[in-house]
């Protein structure tokens, strides 16, 4: 049984995600109970399908769904998150299992759920990997070896409507921010222009001898 404070946390939940949808073309969401405790999340752009390999073309999908569950000690504790739709990322496991952690969210108990959507909508298009935290390595190698998909796939940021975004986003690993990653991340941020020139990957040595991937604000 919920606690009255649990119960007001899932109602300001409920009301952060209704605004981000407010905000945004891209997201669309369902849920059960009152207050919700699980929500069907639908992204609504162009993401990389499981379909590829580093043998084979890629292929895209255009719709996307993963479900988020607020349960098992929340906010304490993370959300547990998994994708429900076909996604080809080394950080999203084959059973589309989600660590927020590997994936650059370090969950405290005041992040919002929109945060953790900005960033599920960022590994959808590309826009941000951490290599040495794959768990899906045939994903992992297919990032690593390919030249021909320029990423982010899908320009847009998350809060495409109704100005910018929150400014939680802060959470978020920016250009000037000092990375936390052992080895090869890419992360394009919230400011990248739209349309945003064709980039690629750069590769820079940080102090500790390891490779980052960045494409960031900055």
């Amino acid at each position: 049984m919920l606690s009255d404070d649990q119960k007001q946390r899932l109602t300001a939940e409920h009301e952060v995600m209704q605004d981000l949808a407010r905000r945004s073309s891209i997201l669309q969401f369902e849920t059960e109970s009152d207050p919700p405790e699980r929500y069907e999340i639908t992204f609504r752009g162009r993401g990389i399908s499981r379909a590829a390999t580093y043998r084979t073309d890629v292929e895209y999908l255009d719709v996307h769904r993963c479900e988020i569950l607020l349960k098992y000690g929340y906010p304490e504790r993370p959300p547990q998150v998994r994708w429900l739709t076909p996604i080809f990322h080394p950080n999203i496991s084959f059973s589309g299992r989600i660590d927020l952690k590997k994936c650059g969210l370090v969950w405290e108990e005041d992040m919002t759920l929109d945060v953790v959507c900005e960033r599920l909508w960022d590994l959808c298009r590309g826009a941000w990997i951490d290599l040495p935290t794959a768990d899906n390595y045939s994903a992992k190698s297919w990032y690593e070896q390919q030249r021909d998909v320029t990423l982010p796939v899908d320009a847009r940021t998350l809060f495409d409507q109704g100005g910018p975004s929150p400014s939680n986003v802060f959470r978020y690993q920016h250009g000037d921010a000092p990375t936390t990653a052992n080895d090869d991340v890419l992360y394009i941020g919230e400011d990248t222009p739209v349309p945003p020139p064709p980039v690629r990957p750069t590769r820079r040595r940080q102090q500790n001898g390891d490779d980052v991937f960045y494409i960031g604000d900055d």
